[in-house]
């Protein structure tokens, strides 16, 4: 049986998506060969919902299912946007629950996200000063001077193992460093691809969240990540909450299931 697959990315973190409603263990099933065919770091999994526009499920490329992409969230939107399958203000649920976004065009596609929550106070896994945020995804934040992508995979590796997060199932891991109030740069560590990715929507939300309790930041922020830029704008209690950035999509192709 043959499926129609479409090749995305936001910020450079690439995904394959797929739009089924029948088919779901016989592609969870075949997700990580998917992934590694196509060099992707997660599967986008699309299917009708009787009371949202659709409902997104997330899966890393070892075939883990996460509980929200925020980039991820982006590329499916401008494919059911492209597919007519909703307008340009969609609602959406996916694993930590409703969200909304909002089509300006391919560039600027803003999404709404959860409120963060910190998880621990301050905690040194490996170190690493920092903190436990779930801002939609389970994430560790620790301000650094600079980082670069060898630092990030071995220090991430072993933060993200450490034993504090083992009860967790692990940690993506984001390293932080302040520009001045309005810019911040981070890099990620992500579980379940065990590797640095070009760039975290929600890790990207966690970083400045802390950031912001830490009094370095104000919005608006222009967050860089390895795979390009960012936007966040938040108010000061934190419960209205929009990331913005591009998503791009590649034709579709067919994959035998």
């Amino acid at each position: 049986m043959k499926i129609k697959i479409t090749k995305s990315h936001g910020t450079k973190n690439s995904f394959i998506i797929i739009y089924d409603n029948k088919n779901h263990l016989l592609i969870q099933n075949q997700i990580k060969k998917i992934c590694q065919t196509f060099k992707t770091d997660g599967l986008l999994l699309i299917s009708d919902h009787k009371n949202y526009d659709y409902q997104m499920d997330y899966f890393n490329n070892d075939g883990s299912w996460e509980t929200m992409c925020a980039n991820g969230a982006r590329c499916a939107a401008l494919f059911m946007f492209q597919k007519n399958k909703c307008n340009q203000n969609i609602h959406f649920i996916t694993g930590d629950g409703p969200h909304h976004i909002k089509i300006n065009n391919p560039d600027s596609i803003e999404l709404s996200m959860n409120p963060p929550i910190f998880k621990t106070p301050e905690i040194q896994p490996c170190g690493y000063s920092g903190k436990f945020v779930d801002s939609g995804a389970k994430h560790f934040v620790t301000i650094v001077n600079q980082m670069n992508y060898h630092q990030v995979k071995s220090e991430g590796s072993q933060i993200r193992n450490n034993a504090i997060f083992e009860a967790d199932g692990g940690v993506n891991v984001n390293f932080l460093t302040i520009i001045d109030a309005h810019h911040i740069n981070v890099y990620t560590y992500e579980k379940g691809i065990e590797n640095m990715v070009m760039s975290c929507g929600s890790g990207s939300v966690a970083a400045a969240y802390y950031a912001f309790k830490k009094n370095k930041i104000k919005s608006p922020v222009k967050i860089s990540v390895p795979g390009g830029e960012l936007k966040l704008i938040f108010n000061d209690s934190w419960n209205d909450v929009w990331l913005s950035g591009p998503a791009h999509l590649s034709e579709e192709e067919n994959w035998l299931l």
